[in-house]
């Protein structure tokens, strides 16, 4: 049994943490005609992405859905998504709060809406 690998490059790339100089290694598909800072801006995305699904999945619950069927998963991602933008409001309302007190005032705040009353969107008031 055979298996095909693709062509891939692997680029070490040195820099200084904490006062000395360390190296990790990047392994790239990309093709050969795209440049070291074109790869090095995608590989930092990337890792805001990793960094903010971390976030999400150990402290608002991505990963805690038991349900099986697609439309639940997509439900409940919907929602850990919508905690999370009420989560960011807060701290851009409020820039020197942590992210686990905008986190917990973001909880009151929904619960206050759900027991209370749902409030009218204006911007649907003033179209009809």
């Amino acid at each position: 049994m055979s298996r095909e690998v693709c062509d891939f490059d692997v680029l070490i790339v040195w820099r200084k943490v904490h006062g000395e100089w360390t190296r990790f290694f990047l392994f790239s598909t990309f093709d050969a005609t795209v440049t070291v800072g074109a790869l090095l801006r995608a590989w930092k995305a990337r890792w805001g992405i990793e960094v903010i699904h971390r976030y999400i999945k150990q402290n608002l619950g991505l990963g805690r859905c038991r349900c099986r069927t697609i439309q639940a998963q997509e439900n409940w991602a919907w929602c850990v998504f919508e905690a999370f933008h009420a989560v960011l409001k807060i701290r851009r309302e409020e820039p020197g709060r942590t992210w686990r007190s905008a986190q917990q005032r973001a909880a009151l705040e929904a619960k206050t809406d759900v027991l209370t009353e749902v409030k009218p969107d204006p911007t649907v008031l003033n179209a009809a």
